[in-house]
């Protein structure tokens, strides 16, 4: 068992699959959105609700842990030195190992986006480039590289219908996900630092991305399939809370660099809460319990991860630690 537990661990460790839900849940609701709402789904072949969740699933996950692995794989020697207990530092899986599940997960999303059309198939091929980006470049770029991550987590969700007419819900996790990495980012005090110039390309880039989203919405006439004003109680609701717990966790007696993981970590899982917001304003409430659970799921594995590296460790080293 604990031979099993030595290669699992370190695999499921290095792709942080417990945040993979977050990601689930973002291109599930495209699905259920567009099917609830009978929004135009042009460039995706037609699949029964059940194969399209199957296909978006694979298509999140894979590129969720491809991101991840090849993080890790690129900043290996960086983590010698600033997270030793990192799989690949700590020595718990090799170089090629985590190769293979990069490379592995990468296939498995573009093996799900091939039933979905040849558009989605693109645009999987695309956000996969931006994550290459992000992981070479993007994220030694502080304003460049916020701004990555919240395209990647938009063109993520389009990839599940890529004729999205009502794009709300792509543009508030996008505004969502930029916020919260360059909240991180400062209080983390990450290097280089978000100031000056850096600060005004992530505003003005989003300010941008926003006006792009809305042009296009516009001149497709997509505003009007459906502009529903009560669609955004829910998620509006769930921004107001979410605003909330930052602020108490900012007043609380814990360092800058836990607050800003803190709030990235939270700020990522609450992406469901908005998902089942948007659904629940819908109407989808059945379609809004399925995908709240995903936030249980979420917290559930991150509990098992615990638990799994606990059984892991040597008996002798947990008997000294509890000593």
């Amino acid at each position: 068992m604990h031979r099993a537990l030595s290669t699992i661990l370190p695999a499921l460790q290095l792709t942080r699959i417990a945040l993979v839900f977050t990601a689930i849940a973002d291109i599930w609701l495209v699905v259920l959105l567009s099917e609830g709402l009978g929004l135009p789904m042009t460039a995706v072949r037609p699949l029964p609700v059940w194969a399209m969740l199957l296909c978006t699933g694979a298509v999140a996950t894979g590129l969720y842990a491809f991101g991840m692995a090849l993080n890790d794989v690129m900043d290996v020697r960086r983590d010698r030195t600033f997270a030793p207990e990192r799989p690949l530092p700590a020595g718990r899986m090799g170089l090629g190992g985590a190769i293979v599940v990069a490379v592995g997960a990468l296939l498995l999303a573009v093996a799900g986006s091939v039933p979905l059309g040849r558009i989605s198939t693109l645009l999987c091929l695309g956000c996969a480039a931006l994550i290459l980006f992000y992981d070479t470049v993007g994220k030694h770029l502080p304003g460049v590289g916020v701004v990555t991550l919240g395209l990647i987590r938009a063109c993520h969700m389009l990839v599940a219908n890529p004729s999205m007419g009502y794009c709300w819900p792509v543009w508030l996790t996008l505004s969502h996900v930029i916020g919260i990495s360059a909240a991180g980012h400062r209080l983390e005090g990450k290097r280089p630092r978000l100031a000056g110039r850096s600060v005004w390309v992530v505003v003005g880039s989003w300010a941008f991305l926003t006006l792009a989203l809305i042009a296009w919405m516009g001149s497709e006439g997509l505003l009007r399939i459906p502009d529903r004003p009560w669609l955004w109680v829910g998620p509006t609701a769930a921004a107001v809370v979410f605003l909330g717990m930052v602020l108490n966790l900012a007043r609380g007696n814990v360092k800058r660099q836990v607050v800003g993981g803190l709030l990235i970590k939270r700020g990522l899982l609450w992406l469901i809460v908005y998902d089942a917001a948007w659904l629940a304003g819908a109407g989808l409430w059945m379609e809004a319990v399925a995908i709240a659970s995903l936030l249980g799921a979420a917290m559930l594995s991150m509990s098992v991860i615990r638990q799994l590296k606990v059984l892991s460790e040597p008996t002798g080293f947990r008997r000294e630690e509890a000593e």
